[in-house]
């Protein structure tokens, strides 16, 4: 192998560990060596690909704190994480010793910087579609990247030429796995981190409206090596984030998208303005229920994108 590329993830959620499962597999089928890291839930998924990581410290996901315990638990809790966190970063990168680094890892960018190389970002988002209080921050996080590191790669559902030099559009990253391997049914439902109580009631309602449905992190759900397949045999999946969105995207399966984050809300709202074929969105449980009944029950436009994986390769090679 001439070339090795180290990947490491952010590591709350699965969306951040598993669109680099395609990003890796693309690597390897070009003969790169690839090593990957990050730890948190989403590791799993990588594992069950063949991708074995270190075990990184966990850093708490701020957005959960209160408003009454957030001081405290940021100075025993989150600063204590993030510093050992970009401690292993360094000592595993200089062990790796990479070619190329892409991460969306913030601590992991500052190993890079302290251990003197530069790192291509993965990112899904842009300041354009933001709010503006989320926009200005966004703005300078790509500006300090860029002093430090290589490129952005935006993996969207609206690939397209950036207004900025140093940001690359690419496709949406799926976890694609065997087809025909899944039975066909109605609808995956994926919560994800944020749905909740409303996704639980949409569950409930659509079993006792008589729909065959699967529930990602249900009572009988057993975690998947490969999301793409199941969502192919869906139709139609609804969700929150942009990981399950880009798999269904790559699926070709009807995606419903119920947001609940400011960046899930800034995605759903540009789904919306650019009406993207196969790709609606909802803002209550009842439109997602009604939206999703109608593309089970009619013929409902579906996504057609190919897999951003193989530009996304080429934009760091």
């Amino acid at each position: 192998m001439d070339k090795k590329v180290c990947l490491i993830h952010w590591c709350t959620g699965t969306g951040h560990a598993a669109r680099m499962i395609p990003v890796a597999k693309e690597l390897e089928s070009r003969n790169v060596q690839v090593s990957v890291a990050g730890g948190g839930f989403g590791s799993k998924f990588l594992e069950m690909n063949g991708f074995q990581e270190p075990g990184f410290e966990e850093v708490p996901d701020v957005a959960k704190y209160s408003k009454i315990e957030l001081l405290p638990k940021l100075v025993t809790q989150f600063i204590p994480s993030a510093l050992k966190r970009t401690v292993q970063s360094y000592d595993w990168i200089k062990q790796e010793d990479p070619d190329e680094i892409v991460t969306d890892d913030i601590f992991a960018m500052i190993a890079c910087v302290a251990s003197r190389r530069s790192f291509y970002r993965i990112d899904h988002l842009t300041p354009d579609i933001l709010p503006f209080k989320w926009s200005i921050p966004q703005k300078l996080y790509n500006k300090v990247s860029m002093v430090f590191g290589e490129n952005i790669i935006v993996t969207s559902v609206w690939p397209e030429k950036s207004k900025d030099n140093y940001i690359e559009f690419v496709g949406p990253l799926g976890q694609e796995g065997e087809s025909g391997e899944v039975e066909d049914y109605d609808m995956l439902v994926v919560p994800g981190s944020w749905g909740g109580n409303q996704f639980d009631e949409i569950s409930r309602r659509l079993r006792e409206k008589g729909y065959d449905i699967k529930v990602v992190g249900g009572e009988n759900w057993e975690t998947k090596a490969s999301m793409t397949p199941h969502m192919a045999a869906a139709d139609c999946v609804i969700c929150t984030g942009y990981s399950s969105i880009a798999d269904a995207a790559v699926a070709g399966t009807t995606c419903v998208v119920y947001p609940f984050i400011p960046f899930q809300k800034a995605i759903a709202n540009e789904i919306d303005d650019r009406d993207i074929e196969g790709i609606r969105t909802a803002d209550s449980v009842d439109k997602a229920l009604s939206t999703a009944e109608k593309c089970v029950e009619a013929d409902c436009s579906k996504p057609d994108f190919e897999n951003g994986s193989k530009e996304f390769v080429d934009a760091v090679l």
